[in-house]
């Protein structure tokens, strides 16, 4: 996986500063490609580092969060989607850039609540039934 989201990273990073920019985006979504394309790049080197360290926890949480800047371009289709519901035209350089930016933050923001949640454990009594406790509350 970190070598694919390498690979993705820096394809970003090439195509945002050396391509054109598409028409409607603006140096609002410039900068929000560089962002975002080099944290993904730090995101995928320290769960690297952290694994040669053999922790395992720290890993997790890094390739989350790499993951999850990953996935933006698809949560960005439902943050346009609005948009496009209600408007005939295309959108200017700042609704996109706030609707791209939209896409990302709420990934980031959904694997910051996956990693801080609280663990819950399923545990099977002798009667057959199950419980959801805290991970803390197990002995």
């Amino acid at each position: 996986m970190v070598a694919s989201g390498l690979l993705v990273a820096t394809t970003g990073l090439w195509m945002t500063l050396h391509h054109p920019w598409p028409p409607g985006d603006g140096q609002l979504v410039y900068l929000e490609r560089l962002v975002f394309g080099s944290a993904m790049l730090l995101f995928l080197m320290l769960p690297v580092n952290a694994i040669r360290q053999r922790n395992f926890a720290a890993h997790g949480r890094w390739m989350t969060r790499a993951y999850a800047i990953g996935l933006g371009a698809g949560t960005q289709v439902f943050t346009h989607l609005p948009w496009f519901l209600v408007s005939n035209e295309k959108p200017g350089e700042l609704p996109r850039g706030l609707m791209m930016a939209a896409g990302w933050i709420i990934n980031v923001l959904v694997a910051e609540w996956v990693i801080r949640a609280p663990r819950r454990v399923i545990r099977l009594d002798s009667g057959g039934l199950v419980a959801l406790l805290p991970a803390d509350d197990l002995a």
